[in-house]
């Protein structure tokens, strides 16, 4: 048992550096769009170290690194979900963006602070970009018709791992504060079933790129 919880308290980072090397050799060949991609991987890895890093050899709080994720993820995932030819996506995107950053520096400045867990912050990133992977889905699926082979695409199959992630994410992030109240060892199994999440969109991706065409969107 000791053995799988110290996995799962680990697979934050394992999975998206095993992600980063499917990268290397597509990578000149493959989307725009997938480049998008491999920045929201490199920014799981490179965050979720410096987390482990801080609260393990410096011995201080590491919201900082994880107030860095959420920011960077959805911004590039909003640049990615842009760049889509869809007249809804690109309404939807900005709008979105304005709130998230209003909302974002509210809460840091006014709320929770750099030296706390944004719970909110987080929970609405994980709302919008549900909303912005079921928008894809309607769009790709009932309007764009006429382009065939949607799931041969490694991009259609990725959407579905960062749909994943972010859905199972966000009814973590909107129970945080609650359950963290009614017991606070409840913060490492919320955490390690958010690590499982992070593994589930990183194994769609590693699918994508090595088992669908990652020259078509």
């Amino acid at each position: 048992m000791k053995i799988i919880i110290t996995i799962l308290n680990y697979i934050d980072i394992a999975a998206p550096l095993l992600a980063l090397f499917f990268f290397i050799k597509p990578f000149k060949k493959m989307v725009k769009e997938l480049h998008y991609v491999f920045y929201f991987v490199l920014v799981q890895f490179a965050t979720n170290t410096t987390a482990l890093i801080m609260q393990t050899v410096f011995d201080v709080p590491n919201y900082v690194a994880y107030a860095a994720n959420v920011i960077l993820s959805f911004a590039i995932l909003a640049l990615l979900f842009y760049r889509m030819n869809s007249r809804s996506l690109k309404k939807l995107v900005p709008v979105s963006a304005v709130v998230f950053t209003v909302v974002t520096v509210y809460s840091l400045w006014s709320l929770d602070g750099i030296d706390s867990y944004s719970s909110i912050v987080s929970a609405l990133a994980s709302f919008i970009i549900t909303a912005c992977c079921l928008v894809f889905f309607y769009w790709r699926l009932v309007h764009d018709t006429k382009t065939p082979g949607l799931t041969n695409s490694a991009l259609f199959w990725i959407i579905i791992g960062i749909f994943t992630y972010y859905t199972g994410s966000f009814f973590i992030f909107i129970s945080y504060n609650y359950l963290i109240q009614k017991n606070a060892d409840s913060i490492g199994i919320l955490w390690r079933f958010h690590n499982v999440l992070l593994t589930i969109f990183c194994i769609y991706t590693i699918y994508g790129l090595t088992c669908k065409n990652y020259q078509k969107t």
